[in-house]
């Protein structure tokens, strides 16, 4: 569009064009010869705002799980684990997961934090589980993650086993119902999150509402 055709009424055409080069100026708008048009990261952020408010919708964020199994020297099924060493959640033990970046499969997802939060690399992984975790605070909503799941087996490498953020560690289904000191999310079911199985179960998908304990 050309200047003229988006100015809005009452406000002067310095104020706006002030407003636009603000939005050339982080790359919103691009102009070109008298026109003046939508760059593709300016059409991604408007795709976001809400039509009545134009307000940025906030939106679940998409995460991936680490279900890493192998076999021990007695046979035994040992699963990685982590314990968190930061907020939110600060001390809960699970699964290990990451954020997917933009742009990023979950498979690749996956492998990148599998070797960052490990030092590990795997021969098999295999899509279980989409786990949408909705929790909140009294009415308010203050996490809303979408988590896909992977089995993950056929270890290599050295494991890193304390970081900054996290401690990592294997532990068995039977070690892990004794241990008095591991403080498990709210949504960690020793039974079902901790199978004896290699093999992947039929894939599923849930979602899980309940109040933020921990966060």
């Amino acid at each position: 569009m050309r200047f003229n055709d988006l100015l809005i009424e009452g406000l002067e055409s310095e104020h706006m064009n002030y407003h636009l080069k603000r939005l050339i100026d982080v790359n919103y708008v691009v102009k070109e010869g008298s026109l003046y048009k939508l760059t593709d990261i300016g059409k991604d952020y408007s795709n976001l705002l809400d039509e009545k408010t134009d307000l940025v919708e906030r939106q679940p964020k998409t995460s991936v799980v680490l279900h890493i199994k192998r076999k021990n020297k007695n046979g035994e099924i040992e699963h990685l684990l982590l314990k968190r060493l930061r907020h939110p959640y600060f001390g809960k033990v699970g699964h290990l997961t990451g954020k997917v970046k933009f742009g990023e499969t979950f498979l690749d997802a996956a492998k990148r934090e599998l070797y960052e939060e490990t030092g590990l690399s795997a021969k098999t992984f295999i899509l279980e589980k989409i786990y949408r975790k909705m929790r909140k605070r009294s009415k308010e909503f203050i996490q809303d993650v979408v988590f896909y799941q992977f089995l993950i087996t056929g270890i290599n490498g050295t494991l890193i086993g304390k970081t900054e953020f996290q401690e990592n560690f294997w532990v068995t289904k039977k070690e892990a119902k004794t241990r008095p000191d591991l403080d498990f999310f709210d949504d960690f079911l020793i039974e079902t999150s901790l199978s004896d199985s290699l093999k992947p179960k039929k894939l599923v998908f849930v979602e899980s509402l309940g109040e933020a304990e921990g966060y």
